[in-house]
């Protein structure tokens, strides 16, 4: 499993990023003129805030990474650097499956892949952190990939999502959005209350390993 971002050189990667943000600028200009036209400009704070939601992630995680604010353990699980005992998860972002998920491929074959990913993220943070003396660590996780049938055969149980998550996955819509249809390979609108969030222990995430290498080994 290849990130093809991360194949470019430094100066590709920045003229990608900046032709985005040109594309990004270029359309709300647009917009915002419609809107305006039509007596309606207040919509285009809206438009910005939506857009602006969908182009995030492609500048933020590589900016994440480069800072060493966020870790890649597959290309598709990432992880926050550990506060307070408290390690947070992060499945693949829109920016990520753009450049890791294969167009050519099925939609179950893709979804195979983000299992794929998963599973192999969490056996390397395993690997990461089994041999090491602090190991009193929360993981905390929101999903709309793995329901919690799977999410506790993994040491996840699953938890309410607290109401500043809630508000921020409702502002994230589109792009939630964006990222299941790029898997489903078809236009698909996120149901946020089939988003999940989960919590568990990295010693209950250890103990699964045997159950993970068996479930990587059949995916």
């Amino acid at each position: 499993m290849e990130h093809r971002f991360y194949v470019l050189s430094d100066k590709q990667q920045r003229r990608f990023q900046l032709k985005l943000i040109g594309l990004y600028v270029l359309l709300n200009i647009l917009l915002g003129s419609v809107f305006t036209f039509l007596g309606v400009p207040f919509v285009t704070l809206f438009v910005l805030s939506v857009s602006l939601s969908v182009l995030a992630p492609f500048i933020d995680v590589p900016s994440g990474i480069k800072a060493g604010n966020l870790i890649y353990y597959s290309p598709l699980l990432i992880a926050e650097k550990v506060k307070n005992n408290s390690l947070a998860l992060h499945g693949g972002s829109l920016f990520d499956y753009y450049f890791v998920l294969d167009s050519s491929q099925t939609a179950q074959q893709r979804k195979k892949q983000v299992l794929s990913g998963y599973v192999a993220g969490l056996i390397k943070l395993i690997e990461h952190y089994e041999q090491q003396q602090h190991k009193n660590i929360t993981i905390k996780a929101t999903s709309y990939i793995i329901n919690p049938k799977t999410a506790q055969k993994v040491g996840f149980n699953q938890v309410q999502t607290d109401g500043l998550q809630t508000l921020l996955l409702y502002f994230n819509w589109v792009n939630i959005s964006c990222s299941m249809s790029i898997i489903k390979g078809r236009l698909s609108f996120a149901d946020i209350s089939k988003v999940y969030s989960y919590q568990g222990k990295l010693e209950e995430l250890i103990a699964r390993k045997a159950y993970l290498k068996a479930l990587q080994a059949r995916l």
